[in-house]
Order: C-alpha cells, then sequence, then structure tokens
C-alpha cells in the first residue's frame, strides 16, 4: 500500500453551507475530486489554463483527485449533457490539461461514464468515440505524469469481459488503470468484487472505487438522488486488495444527480440531500 497525500481543500466550496447546513461540513473534512469540462460552451482550454494552474498550486505538494469529463455528447445529452463540440476542441482541450498538470503527482479519472455509454451508439459512433479516447489518453499519457484510470461504469453495468474488450482499445502502458462505480451507489464489496474480475480482461491493471454515496448501496436501480442514501467508507488507499489503489470520493458527496427525485440540475449542490447522506451515516 502507497499513502498518497490526498489533497483536502482549505476553502469553501458551497457558500455559507456552514451556516446554513453546518451538518454538511463533516463532508468537507475528507479529499474531494475536482471535475473539469465545458457546459453550455464554457469551460474550454484558455479556462482550464487558468483555474488548474492557480488551483494546482494551491495544492502542492498534496495529490489533488481531478476528472476530465469533457467528452463530446457526453451524458448521451441527459441530465449532465455537454462537452466539447467537436473532437478536434475535446483533443485540445486534452492536451491543454495534460500540459497544465505536467510533472504534478495527482489521480486523474478520465471521462466518467464514456465507455459504457459507447455502447448505445452505433458502430460508427461508438468506434470514433473510442478513437478520440485513444488519442487523448496517448496525449496525456505523454504530456502529464498523472496516474490516470479510466472510467468504466459499475457493476450493475457491462458484463468484465464486454469491458475489457473496450477498455483495451483505448488504453496505452502509460495508463494506471480504471475508476468503477463514479456517481453511483454500489457497494464497494460489489464493486471490488467486479472490479476484480474487470481487471482480469485488462492486464490485471489497477483501479480504484467511489465510495462516495454507497454506505447503503443502491435503491433498487435509482440512480439519480435516490433518498437515504449514506456516505461510505471515507477516502483512503488502505483497502485490503492489492489491485485497488484508493477508494475515493469521485462524486461529491450532495452534489445532484440531475433534476429528479426533487433535486436540482446536476452538479448543483443540495444542502438537503446532503443532510441526509451525513445523518444517515454510522461511522460518523
Amino acid at each position: 500500500m502507497i499513502d498518497y497525500p490526498f489533497y483536502v481543500n482549505d476553502f469553501d466550496r458551497v457558500k455559507d453551507h456552514k451556516i446554513n447546513y453546518p451538518e454538511v461540513s463533516e463532508i468537507f473534512k475528507y479529499p474531494q475530486s475536482f471535475w473539469y469540462g465545458e457546459k453550455n460552451g464554457k469551460g474550454g482550454c484558455s479556462t482550464v489554463n487558468k483555474s488548474l494552474h492557480r488551483f494546482l498550486h494551491r495544492a502542492d505538494p498534496q495529490w489533488p483527485v481531478l476528472v476530465c469529463y469533457n467528452m463530446p455528447d457526453r451524458d448521451m445529452g441527459h441530465h449532465s449533457k455537454g462537452g466539447a463540440k467537436t473532437s478536434d476542441s475535446y483533443l485540445d482541450f486534452v492536451e491543454s490539461l495534460g500540459t497544465c498538470i505536467g510533472d504534478r503527482e495527482l489521480f486523474l479519472i478520465f471521462e466518467p461514464d464514456a465507455i459504457p455509454h459507447s455502447t448505445l451508439m452505433s458502430r460508427r459512433g461508438r468506434n470514433k468515440r473510442l478513437q478520440m479516447m485513444h488519442i487523448a489518453l496517448q496525449t496525456l499519457t505523454r504530456t502529464c505524469k498523472a496516474r490516470i484510470y479510466i472510467d468504466v461504469g459499475h457493476s450493475n453495468w457491462l458484463a468484465p469481459e464486454e469491458v475489457g474488450k473496450l477498455f483495451n482499445r483505448v488504453t496505452n502502458e502509460g495508463v494506471r488503470g480504471f475508476s468503477v462505480n463514479v456517481s453511483n451507489y454500489r457497494t464497494t464489496k460489489e464493486s471490488m468484487a467486479w472490479a476484480k474480475r474487470v481487471s482480469e480482461y485488462v492486464d490485471n491493471k489497477h483501479f480504484v472505487i467511489d465510495t462516495s454515496r454507497n454506505g447503503r448501496g443502491p435503491y433498487g436501480n435509482d440512480w439519480c438522488n435516490p433518498p437515504d442514501r449514506s456516505l461510505g467508507i471515507p477516502p483512503t488507499t488502505d483497502t485490503g486488495e492489492e489491485l485497488c489503489d484508493a477508494f475515493l470520493w469521485i462524486k461529491i458527496p450532495g452534489e445532484s444527480d440531475g433534476k429528479c427525485n426533487g433535486g436540482p440540475r446536476a452538479g448543483r449542490f443540495w444542502p438537503e440531500y446532503a443532510v441526509d447522506l451525513v445523518k444517515n451515516t454510522e461511522w460518523i
């Protein structure tokens, strides 16, 4: 086990939450991820250069967890839609991201849901997406030293063998491994077992598990703001499994999955939901 010095942000990510919702302060005692991508045509290369340089300087020398989330036709036009407008602009974005990171040591989660969503596309669309991901990952592994984990969805989505075939079309030797359960609620035990099976099809690559909201497991198949959930295992590298590098809070607990079950738009902090996550967590 390697004890990575994860960065815990020293600023309020949610305005006035300590005043109006003091319970959610418990969430921000732990390392959180930082997502980078475009929404409504905003957040391109120039924005990444400016904000990421500033952020990395602030986090130094600790390791932040970043998420590259800018795939064209992101989330297949659903709650988290957005992303780059074209393949060229996407690849420019990725190169800018990699150049900004440079020699900094950190964890980089690459494109949540992009691989499993490719199975919903036409063959031509899927091939185009996977080729673009392959080029993007070549760029990232050439321009930066981040520990890169390609997202492959969760344990209730694709079969491990199918994941392996898709993963192997985009990866390269510089990629550390893959991430599972990002923004989902599958249990850590189930996620671990599934990820270990996936690893068998991808040359025994390492993986990380998003445990941010899986303390009570899933609520049936409801993935969008299901009720009565709780925080999962806090971020740690002490996972008990050689291939599992870390449990991470990749999805920020308390951020909405979308306009469903009473939630605001995807990515917006929903304090009432965050309070429930904290109150339902037995280890707090």
